[in-house]
Formats: C-alpha cells, structure tokens, sequence
C-alpha cells in the first residue's frame, strides 16, 4: 500500500522507519545518519518551509506539509482496509 506524502511525493508505507512531529525540533534531522554513518538525503515537500511532519525511511529524510497524525491515519485506514478490518463490506 502506498501514502501521499505531499507534492505528489508517494511511498509504500512499507519503507516507512518513522514519522514525526516536526514542532519546534525541525531541524533536528540534520544531526541524524544512517546504519553507514552518513548523513541522510533530505528531500523538501514543504510549501514555504511549512514542515509539519518529518518521515524516516532506510535512505531519506521527507520533510512534509502533511501532519503526522494525519499520515499516521491514512495508513492505519490502508491497513485496517487491506487486512479485512472493514466491516461495512458487503459478504
């Protein structure tokens, strides 16, 4: 199954690591490196420097205009959806 991150960015929700709330600590990623040592790519979905949401992947970083609360539960819906937990479907 796949998530919009914003501006058209689509992923699997599979490659998914991590989503978080950007708050105050946006620029925090910029510290952060992966199982190699190195510093992630970052790639900028944000309008105007909006970043509500950061997301971890194995190799990059997405910043997104998108909340995490938001992200979270259009994955959860995927989820619920493909593995049979909708009961409004017809038998």
């Amino acid at each position: 199954m796949y998530v919009n991150l914003g501006r058209g960015c689509i992923i699997q929700s599979g490659r998914i690591i991590g989503i978080f709330c950007a708050g105050e600590y946006k620029d925090f990623y910029k510290t952060v490196k992966n199982g190699k040592g190195e510093p992630y790519k970052v790639e900028d979905l944000s309008e105007d420097g909006e970043t509500d949401s950061i997301i971890f992947t194995e190799e990059t970083i997405y910043l997104s205009p998108i909340s995490a609360l938001t992200l979270q539960k259009r994955i959860n819906k995927n989820i619920i959806f493909n593995n049979g937990g909708n009961n409004d479907r017809k038998k």
